[in-house]
């Protein structure tokens, strides 16, 4: 075919999508209508006609080529329904046609970089240029770190297999296109693209390259694409639908451009199965896809077919489970903005019509099992707890506390959406049973059915507040909380301290309707599940744990010991705690945390001194995101800030020798420190001077996040410090006690031990720098405060910190 047929079937093809359609209906008035489709055909037709060399490369890996691209396209009008198309916004429109188009650009690499890579088994390559010596390079990182392929080419060279030898060659090309396609896509976008992608005088370039790269990645990855993007006046493009509507339009056109690892294991055993074999399933016999339903029709021929149909399956049901989570805060989003647009996708494949291949005697041809190799429950537990994941056994009950104030918060938001009364409670007993020590963790929460004990409870990594249930629930009931359940291994802390654990559990369905009590219990965590007819009456979950003698963190403590240690757990309840011992009860709640403050952590580093001055600061306005408070010193000489004082020195004489004595206190990183020489006579009379340095004001923290304690500080010495682990680094002496709230947050690492540095934390501090200084301003003159702020940028090279300092204004002016 021509270059001029290809415009043309382009063209004509597209004339029947219904995308290009109502596009085509909304440029007719619109200013920029001429111009969109112009670019829109100018693009389609320069991505098309690239695609065709996708089969140069990938062989009989794939036929990923310009079918795809429209596929792809027909996929998105099924999933979106006529009505959400007529709703889509021109911009929103033209970006999900250019990034069907554009987004597996990148499959097409240029014939010569593809040569550079198959230097690599070349005895002595020679390169052109730069640029041929780096793409050697980079496809030799790839290649080497694949030591399995590497060892059954170097067989198959060997055995002088030169079948065996070109398959594994063409499978690592192919492999390497895929793994790196997205990246490749965004480098010819901006190299073919570059302001070229506009909606009248707005460049989308920037964000249409964004939404083809983000379908390679990690789903969630699409959140931090713009929501409300403005392309002109009164007209936006939420680029987060473009963005997930891509992603799942795309996986769904069933091929082998993600060919499941169980296929690719069964190339060389006795009986091998063809790539080309899979191929003939990626126009499955039938499909079924829209809203409501996604439904594949496949009769196997061979069971590594059917497994791997399975998997894929498997990998739609996990980007489903994703991309809902995004989908609903999406809806909540338009719906919040007076946007009727509401998308909807299934939860699921349905994977009724997907069997055996039966023979002429109406006999499937084979017996389709899904044995396989699995991992030792027990040895993985052990390898996850020998990284010490869970070090400190304290943990357990931090893990259960925080299950229970989700499902009540969620249970909350539920019954409130519902119109009923509902009062959250939690209680926490440490008690004595037949010469066992018995924790219990009860709450009035949500509880479970069966259906969450399957699908998350006895799941370990498989968390229910990641789920698209959860999702689906928090959407429905309008909730604003954060969950700090989120990894889905927590429940593996408890066998830590205890060898049974017995759970009592009913769910909430609706206003006065709930599931049939549960009982479980699990002697230990290689246990089946004993699972019985429960009696608990009311919504909740029970859980006791019967801890082990040499195991118990409590078992030294007395009563009220124990009870400090909960408070220290949970310093913020978001409700009523109650604890209770053998001879000891206290309730704590959400006015507990006001009896906290930061003046509690001085130590003998904060003793007084006539050059410091304190500030003693609250923060009670939960809209800011965090609560608490702080106490700062600031270095002062002659009543004003200054970084350092060098008292007077003096020289003095002891038998004929000169001795000087020095003083001087400075800001050293997050703390104020002295320095000083002395002179000492020892007994023989001998005369010595000597330096040094003591610590006058120390940093220190405790900090909690949704009133769940984070047990690290802010303040980490350098060589304590994890790999991520968050630090303030600011030129002062705090003494900071703060509870992460209301819609703020921060990523945790796995034991939810450490904060790891991310966006969120970047937020946090620098709002947190904004409020402390912004009351310090408030409490202290202009000159004062102009003075204390030269100081504090003086020594500092956070930009993050100074950027909450810059927002400071005293008396209308920064």
């Amino acid at each position: 075919m021509s270059h001029d047929d290809w415009r043309e079937e382009t063209q004509s093809r597209l004339a029947k999508s219904a995308i290009y359609l109502e596009l085509q209906k909304k440029c007719v008035n619109a200013a920029a209508g001429n111009q969109v489709l112009k670019l829109i055909d100018d693009a389609t037709f320069y991505a098309y006609q690239r695609t065709k060399a996708i089969l140069i490369h990938m062989g009989e890996f794939t036929l990923h080529d310009g079918d795809h691209l429209f596929r792809v396209l027909i996929l998105m009008e099924k999933l979106l329904s006529p009505k959400n198309i007529e709703e889509l916004s021109i911009p929103e429109l033209m970006l999900l046609i250019l990034s069907a188009f554009f987004h597996d650009i990148g499959m097409a690499p240029e014939i010569r970089h593809v040569l550079s890579w198959k230097k690599i088994w070349d005895l002595s390559p020679r390169f052109e240029d730069e640029t041929d010596k780096n793409e050697h390079d980079q496809f030799q990182r790839y290649y080497l770190a694949r030591p399995e392929q590497k060892s059954k080419l170097d067989g198959f060279i060997s055995q002088g297999n030169n079948s065996g030898v070109d398959l594994i060659k063409s499978y690592l090309i192919a492999d390497y296109i895929r793994t790196t396609h997205a990246v490749r896509a965004r480098f010819i976008i901006e190299r073919d693209w570059f302001e070229k992608i506009k909606y009248r005088d707005t460049d989308l370039t920037v964000e249409f390259a964004s939404i083809c790269f983000s379908h390679n990645e990690d789903p969630f990855s699409i959140l931090e694409l713009d929501k409300s993007y403005l392309c002109g006046p009164d007209v936006y493009a939420n680029l987060q639908l473009v963005a997930v509507i891509l992603r799942i339009s795309d996986l769904l056109d069933f091929d082998a451009k993600r060919t499941p690892s169980v296929l690719y294991s069964h190339l060389f055993v006795r009986h091998p199965i063809s790539i080309k074999e899979w191929d003939k399933h990626r126009a499955i016999e039938a499909w079924d896809i829209n809203g409501e339903r996604i439904q594949y029709n496949a009769k196997c021929n061979h069971p590594a077919i059917e497994a791997s149909i399975h998997a894929f399956c498997d990998v739609i049901d996990n980007e489903l489970s994703s991309c809902n989570n995004i989908i609903s805060e999406m809806n909540d989003f338009n719906r919040s903005n007076g946007r009727s647009l509401t998308i909807k996708i299934p939860f699921k494949v349905d994977r009724s019509k997907i069997s055996t291949k039966k023979g002429i005697d109406g006999n499937p041809i084979y017996i389709y099992k899904e044995t396989q190799f699995n991992l030792s429950k027990n040895q993985v537990i052990d390898l996850l707890m020998g990284t010490k994941l869970y070090g400190d056994p304290e943990v357990a009950l931090r893990e259960l506390l925080q299950n229970s104030i989700d499902a009540c918060l969620l249970r909350s938001a539920l019954e409130n959406s519902w119109n009923t009364l509902y009062t959250p409670e939690i209680h926490i007993k440490y008690t004595t049973e037949n010469d066992d020590d018995v924790l219990e963790i009860s709450d009035n929460g949500t509880g479970m059915d069966q259906n969450i004990i399957d699908s998350y409870y006895s799941k370990v990594g498989s968390s229910f507040y990641k789920s698209s249930e959860f999702y689906d629930l928090k959407s429905q009931s309008n909730a604003k909380f954060i969950p700090t359940s989120r990894f889905g291994i927590g429940i593996l802390s408890c066998f830590m301290i205890a060898d049974t654990m017995v759970v009592d559990t009913r769910r909430v369905y609706g206003p006065h309707k709930s599931s049939e009590p549960i009982s479980l219990t699990i002697e230990g965590q290689e246990s089946i599940f004993w699972v019985k007819p429960g009696s608990r009456s009311i919504p909740g979950t029970s859980t006791k744990l019967f801890l082990r003698k040499s195991k118990n963190p409590w078992g030294r403590m007395d009563e009220n010991d124990f009870i400090k240690s909960v408070e220290n757990v949970i310093p913020n309840p978001p409700f009523k705690i109650q604890i209770e011992t053998n001879t000891h009860k206290k309730t704590i709640d959400e006015n507990s945390f006001k009896e906290i403050k930061a003046d509690m952590l001085r130590n003998h580093s904060w003793g007084g001194n006539e050059n410091i001055r304190e500030f003693n600061l609250t923060f009670n306005n939960q809209d800011n995101g965090f609560v608490g408070s702080a106490v700062i010193a600031i270095l002062e000489s002659h009543g004003a800030p200054t970084e350092s004082i060098e008292m007077t020195s003096r020289s003095i004489e002891i038998e004929g020798d000169s001795y000087t004595l020095e003083k001087s206190i400075k800001i050293s990183g997050n703390e104020i420190r002295e320095s000083s020489t002395s002179i000492t006579i020892d007994e023989s009379g001998s005369i010595d001077s000597s330096d040094s340095d003591n610590v006058l004001y120390k940093s220190t923290s405790r900090l909690s996040l949704h009133g769940i304690e984070v047990p690290s500080t802010l303040f980490p010495q350098p060589w304590n410090m994890q790999k991520n682990q968050v630090k303030l680094s600011w030129p002062i002496s705090l003494l900071l006690v703060v509870d992460i709230c209301g819609p703020n947050d921060l990523d945790l690492n796995s034991s939810r031990t450490q904060i790891i540095m991310s966006d969120k934390w970047l937020k946090f501090e620098e709002s947190l720098s904004f409020e402390i200084f912004s009351q310090v301003a408030n409490l202290v003159t202009p000159e004062y405060w102009e003075q204390l702020k030269k100081v504090l940028t003086n020594n500092t090279k956070n930009d993050i910190f100074i950027s909450g300092l810059n927002r400071v204004v005293i008396n209308g002016a920064v």
